[in-house]
């Protein structure tokens, strides 16, 4: 639910709460009615929050390495400085309080359940820490209010949180998924491409996969049996080849395969499970299943470049079909 690479943005957006919070506190201390005990204290808190502050934005502290689990150490770790700075700042009456909103956000949005609720108490705790040395004053009831904000606004920001997340994952699958068979569609192709031409692979395997005659069975059964046939060769293709390999429909009848680490034999070995997959779909009941012709290219022997490995693919294919057309 919550992305993994959010953690790189943990450390600059806790330095700026830091840093805004810090701002607030001298802006707030320099007014004249403030309460102003205490001074060497509180200008002492004040640089040492501005120093994390800046350490968390310029990166000098990696928090980007840290597991979520440590930024919840984190927190949990800094919250005798924020009770100190409502003691600095007025105590039950603190002019910091309203800032405390601060990490309630932060806290809401980065961490999850898990983590998100432990923190929300230990920090309504923490606002509430006057009570162990002034007088209430009402402390107890706005306690009660902050906590009962509190919990309102992280069910908010978690609920939608998770909605963008699923809408965002749906995207991100719509983006590269063929919608009429589920494989991957020529955008992903291409990415497992270059990919696979840009990584450290000693070499691969590429298969391209066309439907002998389909325009006959378009024509012949209907645009219907066609999407369904090659829904059933991509469902029968899709288990013969191994989970990192990407097998991706590319055009209207053609399919592509991008096969990590294959070499000359895998790539035979797979273009005949995929010519048996082929001939396990039939487009109607008692006709003669399909069959497919399947050119191969493997990198580095037939070509170090796309270009030169499509060149190849297309050349064998366009063989490979004329010899179809021939024999049939």
């Amino acid at each position: 639910m919550f992305p993994a690479d959010e953690r790189r943005l943990m450390g600059p957006v806790s330095g700026l709460l830091w840093l805004a919070g810090a701002a607030t506190a001298a802006a707030g201390w320099l007014l004249p009615t403030s309460p102003h005990a205490h001074a060497a204290w509180f200008w002492a808190l004040f640089a040492l929050t501005v120093a994390y502050g800046a350490a968390c934005i310029s990166g000098t502290i990696p928090w980007e390495r840290v597991t979520l689990a440590g930024h919840a150490v984190a927190v949990t770790a800094l919250q005798p400085l924020v009770a100190a700075s409502l003691w600095l700042t007025g105590g039950a009456d603190a002019f910091m309080g309203p800032v405390l909103v601060l990490p309630m956000l932060y806290v809401a949005y980065f961490f999850p359940p898990r983590y998100a609720w432990p923190l929300a108490a230990l920090e309504v705790a923490t606002y509430a820490s006057p009570l162990l040395y002034d007088d209430a004053h009402l402390l107890v009831q706005r306690t009660f209010g902050y906590a009962v904000a509190y919990a309102g606004l992280t069910l908010t920001i978690q609920f939608l949180k998770r909605r963008l997340v699923e809408a965002e994952r749906h995207q991100r699958t719509m983006a590269h998924q063929d919608p009429l068979t589920g494989l991957a569609n020529r955008r992903a192709f291409d990415a497992a491409l270059e990919h696979a031409l840009g990584g450290e692979l000693i070499r691969f395997a590429l298969l391209l996969i066309d439907v002998d005659a389909f325009k006959q069975i378009n024509d012949r059964f209907g645009h219907t049996t066609g999407d369904r046939v090659l829904r059933e060769l991509a469902a029968h293709a899709s288990a013969e080849v191994r989970s990192g390999d990407c097998l991706a429909r590319i055009g209207g009848d053609e399919l592509a395969l991008v096969a990590p680490g294959a070499g000359r034999d895998a790539a035979f070995r797979l273009a005949d499970a995929l010519r048996d997959a082929a001939r396990r779909v039939a487009p109607a009941h008692g006709e003669m299943p399909i069959s497919i012709t399947v050119s191969h290219a493997v990198y580095p022997l037939d070509g170090a470049d796309r270009s030169t490995l499509m060149r190849a693919l297309d050349h064998e294919l366009h063989a490979g079909k004329t010899l179809s057309r021939a024999t049939r």
